[in-house]
């Protein structure tokens, strides 16, 4: 296979919101799904994220335990864990913790258009791969970093681009935390956005595991093809 094993790690609400309409930072998981994360970002070799959600979350994109970077280093992973932004329009700060957390590479995947004021205002802070005329070459992305040595790719969102990697099969694996709580709201965004699959085009999954943790449950699942 021409690109790495891709899985998902998102939490969503029991009506399958991953946030507000507000786009609030999410705040309804437990400290045990905080550490579900953490280990599936030591077993990760790079972890990739669209530009709303490194807006919306400006999110630590790395391990965060001692525990579980000992764990990273026993599977033989070196301490870093490179980063990757997808964009189009460039629109995240160059002060985000994207760019400043310790951690390995830095890449920003962008297009042939996007503009120049935001590209030299990254200059320095990351690789800048232009992929694309309009969209994100997902395929080529995915490639390069293979390429590059990255055999494990976890995305943490959000939703259009988790519509952007189903929509080309580019997913493996999905783990989903379903947190019992409800948010509700027609623009409340889900685990999967973009135009959306018709009944003929939906893909199926196999459940691979579920267990309950107080009252959450986890899931892992694999897209049957």
């Amino acid at each position: 296979m021409d690109r790495p094993f891709v899985y998902v790690n998102m939490a969503t609400t029991v009506d399958g919101k991953i946030t507000s309409a507000a786009r609030e930072y999410p705040r309804f998981t437990s400290q045990y799904d905080r550490k579900t994360m953490d280990r599936l970002r030591a077993e990760a070799d790079a972890i990739l994220v669209g530009a709303g959600t490194a807006r919306a979350d400006n999110p630590p994109l790395c391990v965060r335990s001692e525990e579980m970077r000992r764990y990273r280093r026993s599977l033989g992973k070196p301490d870093g864990l490179d980063r990757v932004l997808v964009s189009a329009s460039l629109d995240i700060s160059p002060d985000s913790r994207l760019f400043h957390d310790d951690g390995g590479t830095r890449i920003i995947a962008t297009v042939d258009s996007a503009p120049a004021d935001r590209l030299r205002a990254l200059e320095g802070r990351a690789e800048i791969w232009r992929l694309g005329a309009e969209r994100v070459d997902l395929v080529e992305l995915l490639r390069r970093l293979k390429a590059r040595g990255v055999e494990r790719l976890l995305l943490e969102g959000g939703g259009e681009l988790n519509w952007g990697f189903l929509e080309q099969d580019l997913i493996d694996e999905l783990y989903v935390t379903i947190a019992p709580t409800l948010l509700g709201g027609r623009d409340a965004p889900t685990l999967i956005e973009g135009r959306g699959l018709d009944m003929a085009g939906q893909r199926r999954l196999k459940l691979i595991d579920l267990h309950r943790e107080q009252d959450e449950l986890y899931s892992r699942w694999a897209i049957v093809r």
